[in-house]
């Protein structure tokens, strides 16, 4: 095993864990009482919605992979550094319908109660947190969308954490995250 296996795994446990734990629920008519996750919204690729232009923008010199960061959440964009072998940058996104109606302190909280300190002007609201030594993580709710972003650095310069945020709440376009409804067909009267 690697040096760096172990803080590679806890990376990623990081990066998702701190995304299903922001995940508000809501009460399921039907169910009664029962609790279930909000619905979430259909994402696409890492390459939809991070382009090649802003990735070469917002972390020159990296390769990205993409994996499938869990059945309620869109893509895990990892990102890796050919001449800092060290650093490993990760994006992914949550997107519900409810986000777009909670009180951001709600949207905030549970990333503060974590331990974390609200970022402002960034998005429609934002949190960061540093859970291991040489790591940040940046939570950040979109003013477009109703999507969380969650960037995880690790090694390196932890702080550039904050501008791959701002590059990615930017990419992120509602047209990405609610399907487009196809234009309905012209009635056979009309010219």
């Amino acid at each position: 095993m690697r040096a760096g296996g172990g803080r590679a795994a806890l990376f990623v446990t990081l990066a998702l864990g701190l995304a299903c734990r922001s995940r508000p629920t809501e009460e399921v008519a039907d169910a009664g009482p029962a609790r279930a996750p909000v619905a979430n919204a259909t994402l696409p690729t890492c390459e939809a919605l991070l382009p090649t232009d802003v990735r070469e923008t917002m972390l020159p010199g990296f390769t990205m992979k993409e994996e499938r960061a869990c059945p309620t959440c869109g893509p895990l964009c990892t990102f890796r550094s050919a001449s800092e072998k060290d650093v490993t940058v990760s994006v992914t996104w949550d997107c519900k319908p409810h986000y777009a109606e909670v009180d951001t302190h709600a949207l905030l909280q549970p990333s503060l109660s974590m331990g974390g300190e609200e970022i402002t002007a960034l998005g429609r609201a934002a949190a960061r947190r540093a859970p291991a030594q040489g790591m940040l993580q940046v939570m950040a709710w979109d003013d477009d969308t109703p999507c969380a972003l969650v960037v995880t650095w690790l090694g390196g310069d932890p702080e550039q954490a904050l501008d791959v945020t701002r590059l990615a709440l930017t990419s992120t376009r509602p047209e990405l995250v609610h399907p487009t409804v196809a234009p309905t067909e012209p009635d056979a009267g009309t010219p």
